[in-house]
């Protein structure tokens, strides 16, 4: 009962008995007795009104944490690296730019791309209104400023002044932008619409999530980065999980020439959780291509990719993953590959960890090599915590090229010509060791 109406009963009962009281010793029983039928009916049309008054009052204010502001999740990091080509790479030879990878023809490093260079990489904000059975409709921002962002908004895979790869880490881009909603249909199925992260993959383009500085090369030459369209995610069975979307493309750069109006793809996922340490999914995506690998597809031309995500966290101290790709693009040449890439990493203690990464893939196409390429990669990282919100990792990278024609695969220093035996380079150089470092602060 409110305190209002608890008030007003006690000052009707208050009312009701005085003429009783001050009148007990002159009544009668009969008069007794009638008087406290009057009290009581009195008392009754007093409830019968407090409690009309009572649901015809307005609702009381809504708690603070019912506001829609308090309801809204944020976070933000900002990351800064250094990386160091041992063969003393030079990334602007002969009034060319080299693409920004670190590396040679092959786009090894893309979101690591200078080499002897520090760079901003990512300062990202995020901000999220979660959906639930109480709160169904929410939606999803996150943006990034930095090298990150200059590769997004189109300098890739082989990226020169034409394609906008300015360099200078002030680049702006709307990594997710969607609106979600919690149907009530079943156990609830969750929408997106709009701009989102892919499915694809193991590894992710923000930072603090990988166990490596550098992404793996599966990463880069296989798996798509995000999509554009609606998504539709429900369980059908007790630790599953199933997904199924509509996007403009399979994967693409803003640099290429996209065909909005007649490009689709379909994206899906099939998780199951096995248990509390093991999780699989097989992902894909299947329709029109644009960037494919790395040169522009009309519309209609396929791409198919196929990927299967393990992870495995047994213990506190150490958790892992295994990712396996295919990718077939028939984008005038037809590109057809296939690879994996497995990494873990285990606590040293409480603020050091030490994380390791196995990768090889084979690619090639009709177009460009008459044998396919394939690469094999290690990569050892040790990350320490500084403080709460502070960590600095370092890496060594040992990429490895065999097979194909391209004999430069990897640059040596001095004035070069990027793809062309005999531009200046040692021809036969097929490896290459990185070295780097990176420094993270989360908000």
């Amino acid at each position: 009962m409110r305190p209002v109406r608890w008030i007003a009963a006690l000052a009707l009962v208050a009312f009701a008995t005085a003429p009783v009281v001050a009148s007990g010793d002159d009544m009668s029983d009969a008069d007794m007795r009638e008087q406290m039928q009057i009290m009581q009916q009195r008392m009754k049309r007093m409830e019968d009104k407090l409690r009309d008054a009572e649901r015809r009052a307005p609702a009381a204010p809504a708690a603070a944490n019912d506001c829609f502001f308090c309801t809204i999740e944020f976070e933000g990091w900002i990351s800064a690296s250094y990386m160091w080509n041992t063969e003393g790479f030079d990334d602007h030879v002969n009034g060319q730019d080299l693409g920004g990878f670190n590396a040679g023809v092959v786009p090894a490093y893309p979101f690591r791309p200078d080499h002897n260079s520090f760079s901003v990489d990512q300062v990202w904000m995020g901000m999220e209104r979660a959906i639930s059975a109480d709160q169904r409709a929410g939606f999803r921002l996150d943006f990034v400023f930095g090298k990150t962002a200059d590769l997004l908004n189109g300098a890739g895979p082989f990226p020169g002044p034409e394609d906008g790869f300015s360099g200078s880490a002030e680049d702006f881009h709307m990594y997710q932008a969607y609106i979600q909603y919690l149907a009530p249909l079943g156990e609830g199925v969750e929408f997106k619409f709009g701009k989102f992260g892919t499915l694809i993959g193991a590894e992710v383009v923000q930072s603090p999530q990988n166990y490596n500085v550098t992404r793996s090369n599966l990463y880069n030459l296989f798996q798509p980065i995000t999509h554009t369209g609606i998504m539709a995610t429900a369980s059908f069975w007790e630790g599953g999980t199933t997904s199924l979307g509509l996007a403009n493309e399979t994967r693409s750069f803003p640099s290429r020439d996209v065909d909005l109006n007649n490009n689709k793809a379909i994206l899906w996922q099939v998780g199951h959780q096995f248990n509390d340490t093991l999780f699989a999914s097989f992902n894909g995506a299947f329709g029109d291509a644009d960037s494919g690998a790395g040169f522009d597809a009309p519309s209609g031309d396929k791409e198919t990719i196929l990927d299967v995500v393990v992870t495995w966290d047994p213990t506190d101290k150490f958790s892992g993953y295994f990712n396996f790709d295919y990718l077939k693009n028939d984008a005038g040449n037809t590109t057809e590959g296939f690879g994996f890439a497995t990494a873990g990493r285990y606590s040293l203690t409480e603020k050091m960890g030490l994380a390791g990464r196995v990768e090889w893939l084979q690619l090639g196409s009709d177009g460009i090599d008459s044998d396919d390429i394939q690469l094999f990669g290690l990569t050892g990282t040790l990350d320490y915590l500084l403080t709460q919100n502070l960590m600095v990792r370092g890496e060594v990278r040992w990429d490895q090229r065999t097979g194909g024609d391209i004999g430069n695969l990897f640059f040596e220093s001095g004035g070069a010509t990027r793809g062309v035996p005999g531009g200046g380079q040692e021809v036969s150089k097929q490896n290459q060791v990185v070295i780097g470092a990176e420094v993270i602060y989360t908000f």
